[in-house]
């Protein structure tokens, strides 16, 4: 069988790292040969991808046609992503399977206009055949916005993690935040307005920043000559950033699942999230608050430091168990298959 991965975002995150290993699963079955089409912008995953036959994408249903897949697997970050590759598939009567982490609608990702662009994408998008998606949550957000076609859930899945550190600081004293800098997304500068204004909330505390992206200058400016606040560039190596911190912080406007907060409570690591998608559905309540509420967040904080060890062993203890890298890699391999090829149930 020859299945072709389609992948037009010139960015890398958290759901490309995830594609990547569900077609790691997918080259590991002798019957199926993997070629790959991606955004020439996008080097880190044509690194990880060197030993595919690549091509660059946007693509055509002709080009589709000359490449003769059985199968178009487009990864999707969201809905707005790899729609040529659905087209072109579609147009070439070639079977399209969507990997999709964000069915949300550009209103509700906070998107300039978003009502109107959602109009106007709603008349010309052409959906795939069938989604895979990455939670229940995900799921219910894609039947909101009328899909009637299958969907499978295929939760996200992490490495097993090294032996749990010996936290030195009971008291939670170091906030972590790590990923994309980008603002109207993961909300970096709502939380540094936080932490700033809710000095008695967060006391004694340092709140330490990992990654890169669009907002990565005005972020460094916000925090320019603030001894408690650090700002470091992404690390392929994210175990060291893990050892240093003992919350992890999402105040993200909206979500997947994300990987960062399952290695995080695999480590023992309490997380604090706001009140939205993967977080909402994973997290304790106590330790979600109002989205852009700085004030429950500050609340919500320090009710954490005093009573995160009542749920974070039974909390790590679920993610360790449903969350195997092992179970992903399965569970994607039949997901991703034909009807009629495998026995994994669809909705």
């Amino acid at each position: 069988m020859r299945i072709l991965i389609y992948d037009d975002n010139p960015d890398f995150g958290g759901h490309q790292i995830m594609a990547c290993q569900g077609v790691e699963a997918l080259a590991a079955d002798p019957t199926i040969k993997v070629t790959c089409m991606i955004n020439p912008a996008n080097r880190h995953l044509a690194k990880l991808w060197k030993n595919f036959e690549v091509f660059d994408a946007p693509c055509t249903a002709q080009q589709l046609t000359s490449l003769n897949p059985n199968l178009v697997l487009c990864i999707q970050g969201d809905m707005t992503q790899s729609t040529q590759g659905i087209a072109a598939a579609k147009k070439a009567g070639i079977e399209c399977v969507s990997y999709l982490a964000l069915p949300h609608t550009l209103r509700q990702m906070g998107a300039k206009l978003g009502t109107l662009r959602d109009q106007a994408n709603q008349k010309r998008y052409s959906p795939p055949t069938r989604y895979i998606v990455i939670s229940e949550g995900m799921q219910r957000l894609l039947r909101e916005r009328g899909t009637t076609g299958p969907i499978t859930i295929v939760q996200n899945g992490i490495p097993v993690p090294p032996a749990s550190k010996t936290t030195p600081h009971g008291s939670r004293r170091t906030i972590g935040l790590l990923g994309r800098i980008e603002f109207n997304q993961k909300r970096q500068d709502f939380m540094v307005r936080t932490f700033l204004d809710f000095p008695e909330a967060f006391k004694e505390c340092h709140l330490l920043m990992a990654g890169d992206g669009p907002d990565a200058d005005p972020l460094r400016r916000m925090i320019e000559g603030k001894e408690n606040i650090s700002l470091r560039p992404w690390q392929d190596d994210t175990e060291s950033f893990y050892n240093e911190i003992d919350v992890l912080m999402l105040p993200s406007r909206y979500e997947g699942v994300p990987l960062v907060m399952l290695e995080a409570l695999a480590r023992g690591i309490p997380v604090l999230g706001s009140n939205r998608d993967g977080m909402r559905d994973t997290l304790p309540e106590a330790w979600t608050f109002d989205p852009e509420n700085g004030e429950a967040l500050a609340r919500a904080f320090s009710d954490l430091r005093s009573n995160w060890k009542n749920e974070i062993e039974a909390l790590q203890t679920r993610i360790i168990t449903k969350a195997s890298m092992e179970n992903f890699k399965a569970n994607f391999h039949q997901a991703v298959m034909p009807a009629g090829s495998s026995d994994h149930p669809r909705e």
